[in-house]
């Protein structure tokens, strides 16, 4: 491995993932990285299939003789994706007592984890973003000599 050379060691302060408690359960601890930026893309693609697979629920005829075992593999391709798009074992910690597309109020819990979970991302990402664009316009001004500056009202 190493050889006889000095080797220097560097900390990179990158996003690590944030824990949150689920419901004010200790035993329910989800991590997220909630600045991760790759999770538009994983959104698109797991989107689509959590939707894809909702479709396949209305499809079943209730006096299938599998109807159970069809419901259950349709869930377990729905948690597959929810885990997918955040990175995280969010199914297990966030729906470890039912479906993915168990209703309530209207709303299927898969979609209201993402409505939930997403809002995380949604906000801390346009913090970051607000920070970004400050700590650019204080070095931008040094060379542009105030010009350029942006308004602060935005």
């Amino acid at each position: 491995m190493l050889t006889d050379e000095k080797v220097i060691d560097i900390k990179l302060d990158i996003p690590e993932k944030t824990p949150f408690r689920i419901n004010g359960n200790d035993d329910k601890i989800l991590r997220l990285n909630i600045s991760d930026l790759g999770i538009i893309d994983r959104f698109e693609k797991g989107y689509a299939k959590l939707q894809e697979e909702v479709s396949k629920i209305a499809e079943i005829p209730m006096d299938d003789d599998n109807v159970t075992e069809k419901m259950a593999e349709i869930d377990k391709i729905m948690r597959k994706q929810i885990d997918f798009i955040f990175d995280s074992n969010v199914s297990e910690i966030c729906a470890g007592d039912g479906t993915m597309y168990d209703p309530k109020g209207g709303v299927l819990r898969f979609e209201h984890i993402l409505d939930v979970l997403l809002g995380l991302y949604e906000k801390n990402i346009q913090e970051e973003y607000k920070k970004v664009k400050n700590r650019i316009e204080k070095h931008t001004v040094k060379y542009t000599g105030g010009k350029g500056k942006t308004n602060k009202k935005q």
